[in-house]
């Protein structure tokens, strides 16, 4: 084996660990930056996390006062207005969305924070380990 083909060997390791160390720590510095601006730009933190897929229903205040936002008929056909134990349901039904809605954004805002830190914290971790572990 020659001497550049045993580098290449010894060296690919190297290369893999730095690349997943500089992605992670990249993202986790992308993540704190963007929690840092939902919390500092918003006056309600984003229903969406900074760094996933997860999308929550409802997303939006109006989309709790537009559920069951439908006419009503009678049993002609006729388009009535809601009785009085309706009209309670339905404001039930939107202050249970309004409360759901809100401990979804301090949910996310949390998880937000903890998962941008924790990324970082990786990130640097495994570059400032590899050192101990690869020689």
């Amino acid at each position: 084996m020659s001497a550049e083909s045993s580098n290449f060997v010894s060296n690919w390791p190297n290369k893999i660990i730095n690349f997943i160390g500089w992605f992670i720590l990249l993202l986790g510095i992308y993540a704190v930056l963007k929690t840092t601006f939902n919390i500092l730009y918003y006056e309600k933190y984003p229903t969406d996390p900074v760094i996933g897929f997860g999308i929550s229903y409802p997303r939006y205040e109006e989309e709790c006062y537009d559920q069951n936002n439908y006419p009503l008929y009678n049993e002609k056909g006729e388009i009535r207005s809601p009785s009085e134990q309706e009209k309670r349901i339905f404001q039930e039904n939107v202050k249970r969305c309004l409360d759901k809605l809100e401990k979804n954004r301090q949910i996310n805002k949390l998880n937000d924070i903890w998962f941008s830190f924790m990324l970082v914290f990786l990130g640097g971790g495994i570059l400032f380990t590899k050192r101990f572990y690869l020689k």
